[in-house]
């Protein structure tokens, strides 16, 4: 029934659209729509039933019709009809594709039966190599089909991710079984240039960060690759799918999260709230101080892997802060751990004019309760001999202003800077600068 050979300048392809109307309170008169194909000859007609699906032309039927005298004949004098896919390239403007929403397209289908909403295929249609013969000498209509191909349509494929802490399902995501989309599937990853999560086709989730994939609830089997493969199995002989779902369970990161490999990615996405990792040492000689952190309250978390972040240079400049440091105020829920401040110095020009104000070159002011682990600071505090302090009320400190931490703030030194008219002197007693003009 099938034969090989495919003759493209013999077969005459006319689209026409099958549309059929039910009414019930009887039959609407419908024009035939191959009446003229029949008066021209075109006697034979192949049909294609979207299934449940729509054409692009938004009809859930189209027909080829063929003139079966121009029809190539093989050695037993049977016509071929070498039939095209409806969304072939080749037929050029004539080409539609079928769609269901939801669905994908897993083939035409000669046999469709289907039991309640559960459909059966068999005899998968091979337009590459295959062609449907039909008798030279048989008596043929248009209006009736020789042959009826059906869409099999699947379920599109899943990729669900769960949350691994709580096991709460976060999102489902659907692609086409197209073998690039099954084999390389892109997990979320780290963008080296912003330092963000780079999310892909998978949704954010708000509020979290997506951090560790692993493919089982018990968080043993973790997803080492930055692209997995789906494990979808299509059985194109039945147009059934196997493990057309792949589970993914993810240990989030609570807030928006970012790892760092220079000064200027810290820079670009300084945030009080920000949680950062760092991938590398940090040099600011080129690079400002995100004002947001020397003058806010922090309420992130900086993981430091161990690296240093070195030449930091600020200025207090602005007499109506409250808080200055290289963090203004970090704050009960900031987090701090393994990380080097090294060369930092603050450099007091504007003093203050605000009761309470508190500077230190770690930070103005450390909350009870700031976690500060396996933190080292080294530098100087500057303070220029002209600044202005409009109140008595403020206190440097050389590692904070307020507040204690067990950060070690030996290696911070203080001096007066600038033409010093004043005779201004700075001793430090308990960490705390006093400051004393000349006579």
């Amino acid at each position: 029934m099938h034969n090989m050979k495919l003759n493209k300048k013999a077969i005459l392809l006319i689209l026409l659209v099958a549309t059929v109307i039910l009414v019930t309170a009887g039959c609407a008169a419908v024009k035939n729509p191959y009446r003229t194909n029949d008066a021209e000859g075109y006697n034979i007609s192949i049909k294609f039933d979207a299934n449940g699906g729509f054409f692009t032309t938004n009809t859930s039927v189209i027909v080829d019709s063929y003139n079966l005298a121009d029809l190539p004949k093989d050695s037993n004098g049977d016509a071929q009809i070498a039939l095209l896919s409806p969304d072939d390239p080749r037929r050029g403007k004539e080409a539609f594709t079928a769609v269901k929403n939801g669905y994908f397209l897993v083939g035409w289908y000669a046999q469709c039966s289907w039991e309640g909403e559960t459909a059966t295929y068999a005899d998968k249609w091979d337009f590459e190599n295959s062609t449907y013969s039909v008798k030279a000498d048989g008596d043929y209509s248009a209006s009736e089909p020789v042959l009826t191909l059906y869409a099999a349509w699947a379920p599109l494929l899943e990729i669900q991710v769960y949350d691994l802490e709580s096991g709460a399902q976060i999102s489902t995501t659907t692609l086409s079984p197209l073998e690039s989309d099954m084999e390389h599937i892109q997990l979320p990853s780290w963008d080296e240039k912003s330092g963000s999560v780079l999310m892909g086709k998978f949704p954010k989730y708000d509020g979290y960060t997506w951090g560790d994939v692993y493919l089982d609830a018990e968080g043993t089997q973790k997803v080492a690759a930055a692209e997995i493969a789906h494990p979808a199995k299509i059985n194109y002989d039945s147009a059934t799918v196997e493990n057309g779902a792949m589970k993914l369970y993810v240990d989030f990161m609570e807030g928006e999260w970012f790892r760092i490999t220079s000064a200027k990615q810290l820079v670009s996405n300084a945030s009080v709230s920000g949680n950062y990792i760092l991938d590398a040492d940090l040099d600011f000689t080129d690079q400002i101080w995100p004002t947001a952190f020397m003058h806010g309250n922090f309420t992130g978390t900086i993981i430091g892997n161990g690296h240093t972040i070195r030449n930091v240079s600020i200025t207090q400049s602005n007499n109506s802060k409250v808080n200055t440091g290289l963090f203004g105020q970090l704050t009960e829920n900031a987090s701090i751990s393994d990380v080097t401040f090294e060369n930092a110095t603050l450099t007091i020009e504007g003093g203050t004019r605000v009761p309470g104000a508190s500077f230190g070159l770690l930070a103005g002011t450390v909350s009870d309760n700031a976690l500060l682990s396996n933190v080292a600071i080294t530098g100087k505090v500057q303070i220029a001999a002209d600044a202005y302090f409009g109140t008595d009320d403020y206190v440097i400190g050389l590692l904070c202003g307020m507040g204690e931490t067990a950060v070690d703030g030996t290696g911070i030194t203080c001096e007066i800077v600038g033409e010093n008219t004043q005779g201004l002197t700075a001793t430090v007693e308990n960490g705390k600068v006093v400051l004393t003009a000349g006579e």
